[in-house]
């Protein structure tokens, strides 16, 4: 099946990798049907793409590349509602916000994207948990240390 994407152009998809989101995207809720999209030249990026409204799209990759302690609890009761009974079905993605200076995008790591892998579902949960923002810093910068300790 040929669709076409917001950021890629026309793509060649196959339907059996289709991602149903019965609830769609917080924003975006009759948008229900996905596909995941490499980026050429890019493994830690992806795209979410709408397969029915190609202006629909998100960047997403695994929030575990920017901020390794990340903690994500998501209450049994949510992940059954895409079928999720063992750990081994969770994905977790989080959407970036690009900003036109790359290096000032951020990710969403306050309403992550849960994937059940093995069914092809997901959905955007919003964490409980404090701390977490919908700004991430991608690309945090640098403190300047001082080597006043001699």
């Amino acid at each position: 099946m040929l669709i076409k994407t917001k950021f890629l152009g026309e793509v060649e998809m196959d339907e059996k990798n289709i991602l149903v989101f019965p609830e769609g995207i917080l924003g975006f809720e009759d948008s229900r049907k996905f596909i995941l999209l490499p980026i050429p030249g890019n493994d830690i990026f992806q795209v979410l793409q709408d397969v029915e409204h190609d202006y629909v799209s998100f960047i997403v990759t695994d929030p575990w590349k920017f901020k390794e302690d990340y903690d994500v609890e998501v209450p049994d009761e949510e992940l059954l509602k895409i079928n999720i009974v063992k750990k081994e079905q969770i994905g977790v993605m989080g959407i970036v916000t690009l900003s036109d200076v790359f290096e000032k995008s951020t990710l969403n790591l306050l309403a992550p994207v849960i994937l059940n892998t093995e069914h092809l579902m997901g959905r955007q949960y919003v964490l409980n948990q404090a701390g977490y923002s919908t700004k991430y810093p991608l690309f945090e910068k640098k403190e300047e240390t001082s080597h006043a300790d001699s």
